[in-house]
Formats: C-alpha cells, structure tokens, sequence
C-alpha cells in the first residue's frame, strides 16, 4: 500500500526557520524534502530526520533546479500536499542612491523571484490534484519600514501581495496561499553570516532586541515553525490570502514599560 503520509518542500531548509520546520512537520509524521545551496548542512539534516526526509541541491535563483527538485520530490513520494517559500538573504544594504543595479537583481532574484517559481512550479504538481496549500515566508519589513534594507524591505512587501494574489485564483483549486510575517528571530540572516560566526554575532543581537517589544526577547525558529504547521493543516481551512505576523507585539507599538509614566498611572475623567 502507499504511503499517505503528507510531504512538504522547504527551500533554504538547511538552517534556520526551514531547519526547524523541516524539524517540525517530520515530527508531525510528514515526509519532508529539504532544498538549499547548503548541501552539507542539509544532507546532515535530512540524515538527522531519518527515512522521512531527502534533501535536494536546490539554487533558487534557477528554475531548472526547480523543476529537477520537485519532480524528485513527487517521483520519490507521489504527493506535494505544501510548498514552503522560506530561502532569502538580508541582500544589499545602503543609501537607495549608492544601490548597483546588479545588487538590486542579485538580491530579488533570491528573496522575491525565488518565491514565484517555488509557487509557479509546485501549483503545477498541485492543481491537478485540486489540494495542496503554500506558505510563504514574509517579514514584518515586507509590512511596514524600519525593520530591513530597502531592496529586502520591497521584495518582502511584494511577496505578502504576491501571496493575497495566489490565493485569489488559487482557491476555487482546493488550494490556499498565506505568509507568515516573522520579526526578530534567532537565525543567521539577522547576523548577515551563514557559518558559526552567527551565533557569536546573536549573542550582541539578542541583547539589542530584548527591550525594542512587548515580549522581550527574539523569537525562536521553532515558533515561526509551529506557525508555519497551523497554516498547512486543516486547522486552519478557513484561512487564505492571510499574512500571518508572528512577532512578539513587534508591530503592535512601543512597549508598556517603555510608555510615558503618566499613561501607566489612573487620571479618571471627570463625567457628568
């Protein structure tokens, strides 16, 4: 008999969000396969998981490796039931008038076109079979100004439009589209390196970003995780064109303790 078990496809899953949600739906008894340029970091991954997962070289900047991946991922396994848009860079930083044009493609090919294709060609495995669902990583920078660099503050805002569009003509197939909106959690992309160096760099970063929102402290790849399973479950059916931030109150406003005395201190009104 085949396996019904459910498979997911999580690009830049060799680290970070996509380590832990590859992590996540595996201990859920999904089968995950695993894309990234990191192929030993994702091979040591995929071997960590056991026989449910299966890691492809996958350079998100080409769509053959798009193709090649998720055609191995369906011929292994027979199913795609959620497509995981998570691989990005921080890309170029500086003044909008120093920014090369050659940056600026550099850094879209990677952190917006990346998620099209992901989408593009994993709805083609997935309309047929009129299920399926897509997550795709956002940020609270793709939401609102302050929280990135311009070129990744604009491709992030085009994805979580992106993702409102998918879910428009994706709906009458079964299917449903949503982001998450990550703010400050623990993984390298908030440290600009991919190796070790990271988690020396965080130790500073984490320091940085305890008192700057409600709940203080960065947020854990694991929690993005468990967002990212709400989303791909029919917990959450209902749900699409959604994106979902995950932030600690990042966004909500400055924090209580951060407020002016006099608005922590009772000043009632006179009535009548």
């Amino acid at each position: 008999m085949a396996d019904s078990s459910p498979v997911l496809f999580v690009t830049g899953g060799a680290s970070g969000i996509g380590a832990a949600c590859a992590q996540q739906f595996a201990a859920q008894g999904w089968r995950v396969a695993i894309g990234d340029i990191q192929e030993e970091k994702g091979r040591a991954l995929a071997g960590e998981i056991g026989a449910n997962a299966a890691f492809h070289r996958l350079d998100v900047r080409s769509e053959a490796d798009f193709e090649r991946a998720l055609a191995a991922t369906v011929a292994q396994w027979g199913r795609l039931d959620c497509m995981l848009n998570n691989a990005a860079i921080v890309g170029v930083i500086g003044p909008v008038t120093e920014i090369a044009i050659e940056q600026f493609d550099a850094t879209y090919e990677i952190v917006l076109r990346s998620v099209f294709l992901g989408a593009k060609h994993a709805l083609r495995i997935m309309q047929p079979a009129q299920r399926g669902t897509v997550v795709n990583i956002a940020s609270v920078a793709g939401l609102t100004t302050g929280f990135g660099p311009h070129v990744y503050n604009l491709c992030k805002a085009a994805v979580v439009h992106f993702t409102k569009s998918l879910a428009v003509e994706m709906a009458e197939h079964g299917i449903r589209v949503n982001a998450i909106c990550p703010g400050n959690v623990e993984t390298p992309i908030q440290t600009g390196v991919t190796d070790e160096r990271w988690k020396t760099r965080m130790e500073k970063i984490r320091r940085e970003h305890t008192e700057d929102q409600p709940i203080p402290r960065m947020g854990l790849p694991e929690e993005i995780a468990q967002a990212v399973w709400w989303l791909a479950n029919d917990t959450s059916s209902y749900v699409t064109g959604h994106a979902l931030v995950v932030d600690g109150g990042l966004m909500a406003g400055k924090p209580w303790r951060h407020q002016p005395h006099f608005l922590k201190e009772y000043h009632p009104i006179k009535l009548g």
